[in-house]
């Protein structure tokens, strides 16, 4: 478990995976802060106060491909992990090269979750 107390925002459109996964996250000694869209991380107060953006890749609107774009202009030291439901090595390939720190296969083990939280 994280020692520290790192600050996680969590974009994701799936208000159920949203709300699971913000109350592990509680429960496992991070602050979390959940978003429904990118629109809606970017127009919040405390974007600034982020250690790491989770972040799905396929939502409606802003796509999490394009949150990752605006956050390394905005915010270029913030680590970024994408997540999606898709198998596909083409999209994978475009998040690491966009700057995602990984790509994390839903549905996401708990462990999995943990270790890339911490590793980042």
């Amino acid at each position: 478990m994280f020692l520290g107390k790192k600050t996680i925002a969590i974009v994701d459109d799936d208000e159920a995976l949203l709300e699971g996964t913000s109350g592990f996250l509680e429960a496992m000694g991070y602050d979390v802060l959940a978003f429904g869209s990118g629109e809606a991380f970017l127009e919040s107060p405390h974007k600034d106060r982020v250690d790491v953006l989770l972040t799905d890749i396929n939502m409606p609107g802003m796509s999490g491909l394009d949150l990752q774009n605006v956050v390394r202009v905005q915010r270029p030291g913030i680590p970024v992990v994408m997540m999606t439901a898709l198998r596909d090595d083409m999209l994978r390939q475009r998040a690491i090269t966009g700057g995602a720190r990984e790509l994390l296969q839903k549905p996401i083990l708990a462990d999995d979750l943990i270790r890339c939280l911490e590793d980042v």
